[in-house]
């Protein structure tokens, strides 16, 4: 799968579930794919999103992939995050967006190794995605 797929494939399964409401589809930029942590922030248009969201969160806990992914709303938050746990758990403090901020915590071998995994993760995670929601994908 070409980059510029996996970049939105996750936008667009979590858009067939429901409508989203993000300022960005991409979850990395194709212009530098380690220049951050893959990630995809997002809300859905509903009024009350709390059990969809809870079943993202369970099928985002089962999935087996190279890295573990989460899904967590922040209280202070409208929208919910979907990211790796590994850059979650490092409080970048103002930082996130920084290459030479995770390149600093990892190292840079292991920092691309992270994201590279990420990349090779997100097609998969859809793809689990759509499995646990059979009936809006058939």
């Amino acid at each position: 799968m070409e980059e510029i797929d996996i970049n939105t494939i996750m936008f667009e399964t979590l858009y067939k579930i429901s409508p989203l409401r993000t300022s960005k589809v991409s979850m990395f930029s194709l212009d530098d794919i380690y220049g951050h942590p893959p990630f995809l922030r997002f809300g859905f248009y509903l009024a009350d999103e709390t059990e969809l969201i809870s079943i993202l969160e369970k099928i985002t806990n089962e999935f087996e992939g190279n890295l573990e992914w989460l899904i967590r709303k922040k209280p202070e938050s409208k929208n919910c995050i979907l990211i790796p746990i590994i850059f979650e758990e490092i409080q970048s403090e103002g930082q996130f967006y920084k290459k030479n901020f995770w390149i600093k915590q990892f190292g840079e071998d292991i920092y691309k190794k992270y994201v590279d995994f990420a990349l090779e993760d997100i097609p998969k995670l859809a793809e689990h995605i759509k499995k646990e929601f059979p009936k809006i994908f058939r």
